[in-house]
């Protein structure tokens, strides 16, 4: 049996901190937007919202939001992108559970895939400060933000990532067993 388009796209993922500078073009960023668009959600109440950082000037600006070893690397990426979580436009049931979240991770998924598909690399990262985000580009009161990722082309040019991270997508990746991970009934 063949593997599925999609499980090749999880296979094919890499998060590489060694990422060109290389302008995305349009038809690029607009397929990425449409992976993101195409995401299933509660009530189709699509609560994610995503800030696309592309000019130099902004992408300056949200790189005073890393930290650690972010701020060696990902201040290359041409395209950084923030997605937030908007709880007002959660779905509202009466069990309490929140899903603004989990529909807002399920559009990240998306836009990794699509990135993945694209020949990009999406990388999500923690190590960021959010109430700086939120205050220079002006995110709602009610908006989560929940990630960010640098986006590009890989490259092969790690001079600026440190040592600890190099070369560390070529090894084996890891994960857990399924029978660690799923239970069957």
């Amino acid at each position: 049996m063949n593997q599925s388009p999609v499980l090749d796209l999880l296979h094919k993922r890499r998060a590489t901190r060694a990422i060109r500078t290389d302008p995305l073009p349009d038809d690029v960023i607009g397929r990425l937007v449409g992976a993101v668009r195409l995401t299933p959600s509660c009530a189709n109440n699509q609560p994610w919202r995503f800030l696309f950082i592309r000019t130099e000037q902004d992408r300056a600006k949200a790189s005073e939001a890393f930290t650690g070893g972010n701020l060696a690397w990902a201040p290359r990426a041409p395209l950084i992108v923030v997605g937030s979580a908007n709880r007002d436009n959660d779905c509202k049931h009466d069990d309490g559970v929140t899903y603004h979240l989990f529909d807002t991770g399920m559009a990240v998924m998306n836009l990794m895939l699509e990135a993945t598909a694209l020949g990009l690399v999406a990388r999500p990262m923690a190590g960021w400060k959010p109430e700086l985000l939120r205050e220079q580009f002006e995110f709602a009161a009610d908006d989560d933000l929940v990630v960010m990722l640098a986006i590009g082309y890989p490259g092969d040019d790690e001079s600026h990532v440190p040592d600890k991270y190099k070369r560390i997508e070529e090894k084996p990746r890891t994960r857990k067993r399924a029978d660690e991970i799923v239970r069957h009934l």
